[in-house]
């Protein structure tokens, strides 16, 4: 065999396995750089999800603990038009606050869908009480017990929240 013909399959084989090479490269990194994408949109979901839940939930709470002062402070008086007012934001504001607990569920991950339903689950215990003080067939005692596991609920949410978000564990 001449020494050119041997020199262009060489170079033919070279550029083959060059080429090759390239586009494995490629692939992988296409593929590698779509995970990478995908993880930062799903971190970013999660953020925004998690975080219009901490707001609905301090407006929430604002809401809710000047109704439940207003209840407080005028016991006896039920149906007075003044705590009607305080009152009246109170369900609206927990009904908004469980439209974003839906928008974590989608985002999960499961543990942290979990402690937002039991945020919701115990906003909704405190709005109640709160609503039978004002129809004056509620207990104070569970009333603020209702308060005292909501924060405690809020609290949680938050935390793992945190923990998903950093992939650290928060204690």
């Amino acid at each position: 065999m001449d020494g050119a013909v041997v020199g262009l399959i060489g170079t033919a084989v070279g550029a083959v396995s060059g080429v090759l090479g390239t586009l494995a490269t490629t692939r992988l990194g296409g593929a590698e750089q779509r995970r990478t994408q995908r993880g930062q949109s799903e971190r970013e979901g999660r953020a925004v999800a998690y975080s219009n839940l901490v707001t609905e939930c301090s407006r929430t709470y604002r809401v809710g603990y000047s109704a439940h002062v207003a209840v407080q402070a005028t016991r006896g008086v039920q149906r007075s038009p003044i705590v009607a007012d305080s009152l009246v934001g109170f369900r609206p504001a927990v009904e908004a606050a469980l439209e974003a607990v839906s928008l974590v569920q989608l985002h999960g991950p499961d543990r942290v869908a979990h402690a937002a339903n039991n945020l919701a689950s115990a906003m909704n215990g405190w709005c109640h009480e709160v609503e039978l003080l004002y129809d004056g067939e509620g207990d104070e005692q569970r009333a603020s017990e209702a308060i005292e596991l909501y924060e405690e609920m809020e609290d949680r949410f938050v935390a793992l929240g945190r923990e998903t978000l950093s992939g650290v564990a928060v204690r």
